[in-house]
């Protein structure tokens, strides 16, 4: 019961900690702002390697074989990016017994309840006061 209560006592300062909407969504907006910033610098640095390679490889295999080994090194990276995007998406999960879930947790949860009932209760209402806290208008 006392670990139930903490993780309620938990939410409800988290919600207090979070502050307004507006401020979360400064927040989001900056995270976002700095993410979209540090995606163009590092295709800059993209840019200036494979401008690199094109420079060392010039003298050796003239203006034609020069191209040709950035476009191959590019070509190299874009498959591999590809291949782990392929791979990402693709993944096995494991797939839930969809039928078996909601009766499972109705079943605990009436457990739960009968056994605790006023760690349950305290739960609720500290969640209903973390959502009052987190829609109310400053």
């Amino acid at each position: 019961m006392g670990s139930l209560i903490k993780l309620a006592i938990w939410a409800l300062i988290e919600s207090g900690r979070a502050g307004s909407a507006r401020a979360a969504t400064i927040r989001a907006t900056a995270a976002a702002l700095c993410a979209g910033l540090a995606a163009m610098l590092a295709l800059a640095a993209f840019g200036c390697a494979a401008t690199a390679l094109w420079i060392v490889v010039l003298p050796s295999l003239g203006p034609v074989g020069a191209p040709l080994v950035v476009a191959a090194s590019l070509s190299i990276v874009t498959l591999i990016l590809a291949m782990a995007g392929w791979l990402i998406v693709r993944r096995n999960r494991p797939r839930p017994d969809v039928a078996a879930a909601p009766e499972f947790l109705l079943s605990e949860a009436t457990r739960f309840f009968s056994e605790h009932k006023g760690a349950v209760l305290v739960a609720a209402l500290v969640a209903g006061m973390a959502a009052a806290n987190g829609s109310r208008k400053l």
